[in-house]
């Protein structure tokens, strides 16, 4: 016999190939398990409110890893200390461990459950050549709203109750997806503050949103800017309106039935 299977003639290949791939998945799962600590690790358990042990879960941390992100900043992963907590908003609603939150001040703006968000970079999200992807309708002259579509700049905004909010000024486009993102909205103070697209419902007799009262359109967080938008204020500004959800009166907080 030559050849291979001179070689292998004494040799089960079928297990030797099973043998390998199971090493290899072994492998992946320990892979995979490191490069899931680099967010969130080491866990912090609490008891009654008191910070009592840190928790690496299976195996040990992953090394520290450098991250080069678009907007110039370098992130390093996983965090060599824990980031300091930011003052919440919020108490337990008991002292028992895993107590749900109860917002302390203004609720839509507590940050805590539907109103929670993350802290991403607070720079633009931006396009092919870095420029800002979401900007006001005004600032695109090759873009406007469709013919047969309600265009709703000049149309008033209502809230939960029916009352008035403000009127549409204009619309903030995402020009790389050529969508909608927000409706700006002018409120009978001064103040212009931005609506999510996918909170309003847009009507021959004007736009409803269920998620706040038309007073609290005041309460929405502002842009720095009135030519764009963030990622953080995105989050803060979608956050306002999901905690509307639950928040905005004191009979959402209630059960159904």
């Amino acid at each position: 016999m030559n050849g291979v299977g001179a070689v292998t003639a004494n040799w089960d290949v079928a297990s030797i190939i099973f043998t390998l791939f199971i090493l290899f998945f072994i492998g992946l799962l320990f892979y995979l398990t490191l490069e899931s600590k680099r967010e969130g690790f080491p866990l912090e358990t609490q008891r009654f409110g008191q910070i009592t042990n840190k928790e690496i879960g299976l195996i040990m941390m992953p090394k520290a890893k450098v991250f080069h992100t678009e907007a110039g900043v370098d992130y390093v992963a996983p965090l060599a200390n824990a980031p300091t907590p930011e003052v919440l908003n919020a108490v337990p609603a008991h002292h028992m461990n895993g107590a749900p939150l109860v917002p302390t001040g203004n609720p839509l703006l507590a940050g805590v459950g539907p109103g929670s968000y993350a802290n991403r970079a607070d720079v633009p999200d931006v396009g092919l050549h870095g420029e800002p992807r979401i900007v006001p309708l005004a600032k695109l002259p090759t873009f406007s709203v469709h013919a047969k579509d309600i265009n709703p700049i000049g149309m008033t905004v209502y809230g939960a109750d029916q009352q008035a909010g403000g009127t549409v000024t204009d619309l903030w486009v995402d020009h790389m997806e050529s969508m909608i993102r927000y409706l700006e909205v002018q409120l009978p103070q001064g103040d212009r503050v931005l609506l999510p697209q996918n909170f309003a419902l847009i009507k021959p007799d004007g736009i409803k949103v269920h998620a706040i009262l038309g007073a609290q359109f005041q309460g929405v967080p502002k842009t720095k800017s009135n030519e764009q938008i963030t990622l953080l204020e995105e989050e803060k500004v979608m956050a306002y309106y999901g905690a509307g959800l639950l928040y905005a009166t004191p009979e959402r907080q209630e059960p159904l039935i």
